[in-house]
């Protein structure tokens, strides 16, 4: 990814976060869709930070469509990008925070299962 590429990655992420105007943080996020796998943590860190359905929701379809494409020409699915129609922006949400809470989960066992094995 060349310089110019992250510098409008950065450009409409900042958008799409910071904009007073609802239907260009909108632009902004459909623009990033085009971006294919390197926008994805970008539409996410929308996500997480926007309190608007629509902004989320907008967040939710550009990720799908991304996915859809990805389908078409690699025939792939990633876990960050498994979003379903009937999902709304609060299902993705909750789901990416249950796999961290999982994730705390099993480091904490895992830090406890070597305490154990130390003692």
């Amino acid at each position: 990814m060349s310089d110019n590429d992250r510098m409008t990655l950065f450009e409409l992420k900042e958008k799409a976060k910071w904009s007073s105007d609802p239907e260009e943080k909108k632009a902004a996020i459909k623009e990033l869709s085009t971006h294919g796998d390197n926008a994805i943590s970008a539409l996410q860190e929308i996500m997480s930070i926007t309190a608007y359905e629509d902004i989320k929701s907008a967040c939710v379809e550009a990720i799908k469509s991304m996915r859809d494409r990805n389908n078409v020409d690699v025939h792939k699915t990633s876990s960050t990008t498994n979003v379903s129609s009937r999902d709304s922006a609060a299902d993705v949400t909750t789901r990416a925070k249950d796999q961290k809470k999982e994730k705390k989960r099993k480091r904490s066992l895992k830090r406890e299962t070597n305490r154990s094995q130390v003692s």
